[in-house]
């Protein structure tokens, strides 16, 4: 005879034997110090929390089981599991940004609530709020969700920060945020879903999944058991993919502005601490420093606003020049610009000046001047304070963020490798929304004549040298076409043989370009007659 209703075949365990099982946490922690492990405390701290969580759980449960109230069940739900499990995934990445905590628990709460749904059709409790069906299962759901958006998050700040070479690469040829930040929610929805796959690949093989094992203590037959265990497994795969997708468009969505730029500076320290280190009984006061942006690269003493015009000006590090060639051709110029900002966020920065058809200009400077960052205005990479930009007397503001950094191409200095070859580079450019019906690009003629040989481009960027890197990017980005191009020290790891391979490059392409130097002495030294740095 099975039993009756209400009760369970497994018995009670008394309080003496649950002081048994914990000693094994006890002789646990102490082989660990007798080891020199270093967390013998953790062990032992970790055990007494889960006592009494788990004890604290079950007195919590029994009223809203016995309340039957839909209120208090979703109440609980969505107040409460959902909130402690966003905030645990979103104290573990090292780098946090504003909102991320909201965008957690929108991503785990409407992917709860569709596969939530879907749950309630398939089980069918009743009634269909039942707290005794509901509030397990959904902390299964979450549960598994919370392990993948702490892993999506981790892996989508680390690329953002870690990566972000090649996502500011990607924008300058004219990626939009998406595109630009799409290898990184590839690789993060990769890591966030492998514990889900593996779990599937082996349930049933290695041990009987927890649910099941539930049921079946409590009475059911195994048969039904593996059916509901296969129901909340399929559910949970679906509910950890839609909040890893979910976590990931919205952490894209948070940390690039209204014009697709990388605003690095939302992405600051992490200052939350996690469930287990906030609960810690040693840290009772003090719960970490207040986060602040990472350091600015470069910065420079001084005040005052610095205008960059023909000639030479003073500043607080050392003089700033800009250099062109001779008197570009009649008509309107090509590029126009009238920009203020600050640089390094202490000392405000002027410039105005126009290029014209075949026109090239030189900017030098010491170290930390701020050359980088006005090419970076220029290319609407980066927000200056106050900017009026033309191109072929079009406003860049009347232009979509996309098309002006195609034309007006800023191409990066080389610091660290990029991932895969330079024909992935190609491919990718050419994929992008913004080069749509234009012609495939084709960079082997400017290989050439940077004297490069056509197996450089499927060769790994890391496998290439400082000054192959330096050419190769140049010949990508030459063979893009862009009305402007903007060089950001593109000879600095260049031998001499290679330098003067690249010097008449510029004079085959009618195009604008600004070759930026990174000081005085290596720019009078690889300076030809005329122009000037060419």
């Amino acid at each position: 005879a099975g039993p009756a209703d209400g009760e369970t075949v497994s018995g009670d365990i008394p309080f003496s034997h649950l002081l048994v099982s914990f000693g094994v946490i006890v002789v646990e922690s102490y082989c660990a110090r007798l080891l020199e492990l270093g967390n013998a405390d953790q062990l032992l701290i970790s055990g007494i929390r889960a006592f009494l969580q788990l004890s604290f759980l079950g007195f919590i449960l029994h009223p809203i089981f016995a309340a039957s109230n839909p209120g208090i069940v979703f109440g609980y739900i969505f107040g409460f599991m959902i909130m402690v499990s966003a905030y645990e995934a979103t104290a573990r990445p090292k780098i946090a940004y504003p909102g991320m905590l909201k965008c957690a628990m929108a991503s785990l709460g409407l992917s709860l609530l569709g596969t939530g749904t879907l749950l309630l059709l398939i089980v069918t409790p009743d009634p269909w709020y039942n707290a005794q069906y509901l509030i397990p299962l959904a902390g299964m759901l979450i549960n598994n969700s919370l392990s993948g958006v702490a892993l999506a998050l981790n892996q989508m700040m680390d690329h953002l920060t870690n990566s972000k070479e090649h996502v500011e690469v990607l924008l300058a040829f004219g990626a939009s945020p998406w595109e630009a930040a799409w290898p990184g929610f590839i690789k993060s929805a990769q890591a966030a879903l492998i514990p889900a796959i593996n779990g599937m690949n082996v349930i049933g093989l290695v041990s009987i999944p927890g649910m099941m094992t539930g049921q079946i203590l409590g009475g059911a037959s195994p048969v039904k058991a593996a059916r509901y265990q296969i129901v909340i497994t399929f559910l949970i795969s679906a509910c950890t993919f839609s909040s890893v997708a979910l976590i990931c468009a919205l952490t894209i969505r948070a940390v690039f502005d209204e014009r697709g730029r990388h605003a690095t500076d939302r992405m600051v320290k992490q200052s939350r601490l996690d469930i287990g280190k906030l609960l810690d009984p040693k840290r009772c006061f003090g719960f970490g420093a207040k986060a602040e942006p990472a350091a600015g690269k470069g910065a420079a003493a001084g005040a005052g606003a610095v205008p960059l015009l023909d000639g030479e000006v003073g500043l607080p590090r050392g003089t700033l020049r800009l250099r062109g060639a001779p008197a570009p051709a009649p008509g309107e110029p090509v590029l126009a610009l009238d920009i203020a900002g600050v640089v390094a966020k202490q000392r405000p920065f002027e410039a105005k000046l126009s290029l014209g058809v075949g026109e090239a200009a030189c900017i030098m400077g010491p170290s930390g001047i701020g050359k980088s960052t006005l090419l970076k205005w220029v290319s609407d990479l980066q927000t200056a304070t106050a900017s009026s930009m033309q191109l072929r007397g079009k406003s860049s503001t009347e232009m979509p963020a996309q098309a002006w950094r195609r034309d007006v191409l800023y191409v990066h200095q080389s610091k660290a490798p990029l991932p895969g070859t330079p024909l992935e580079l190609v491919r990718a450019v050419e994929g992008l929304k913004v080069n749509k019906g234009r012609p495939p690009l084709d960079p082997k003629p400017h290989m050439r004549a940077l004297g490069l040989s056509e197996g450089f481009l499927e060769q790994a960027w890391g496998e290439l040298s400082g000054g192959e890197a330096q050419r190769m990017m140049v010949a990508v980005a030459l063979s893009t076409r862009p009305a402007v191009i903007l060089l950001d020290e593109p000879t600095s790891a260049l031998a001499m043989v290679g330098f003067y391979s690249f010097r008449g490059v510029p004079r085959t392409m009618p195009r604008r370009a600004w070759w930026r130097r990174h000081s005085w002495r290596s720019c009078a030294a690889t300076s030809g007659p005329a122009p000037p740095c060419w």
